[in-house]
């Protein structure tokens, strides 16, 4: 099959060499009019942390998550990312909450904010 292929494309070339030549600048006009077109509408693309990436907590408050951005293609997608939260209020140390968005071309990126809840005498200065 490949070598009847390769015997009608020389035929093209022979008959309508103009053709021919049309038919490839098209061909690479469409490729890179694709990828400067895709390259345009996702430039703009962004998964991003909504304040502050670290937060220092004292032992018992807490906080209200601000969240995650994510466009792609120009359309919000923030109602697509999945939180996981795995802060103790109750217990001093670091913990994190993590941001995962997935898509057809930006598969399974994760982002995290840091949060540290410390006691109140560290907080106090003691």
């Amino acid at each position: 099959m490949a070598k009847r292929l390769k015997k009608n494309i020389e035929k093209v070339k022979k008959k309508h060499p103009f053709a021919f030549i049309v038919v490839i600048a098209l061909f690479a006009v469409g490729i890179f009019g694709g990828y400067f077109t895709v390259k345009t509408l996702t430039e703009n693309d962004t998964f991003e942390l909504i304040g502050e990436k670290y937060i220092t907590l004292t032992l018992g408050q807490s906080y209200q998550d601000e969240g995650a951005k994510a466009v792609f293609f120009g359309r919000d997608m923030s109602g697509e990312i999945v939180a996981e939260n795995n802060i103790d209020y109750s217990s001093v140390g670091q913990y994190y909450i993590k941001y995962e968005y997935s898509n057809f071309l930006y598969k399974d990126i994760t982002i995290y904010r840091y949060v540290t809840i410390i006691s109140e005498e560290v907080a106090d200065g003691e």
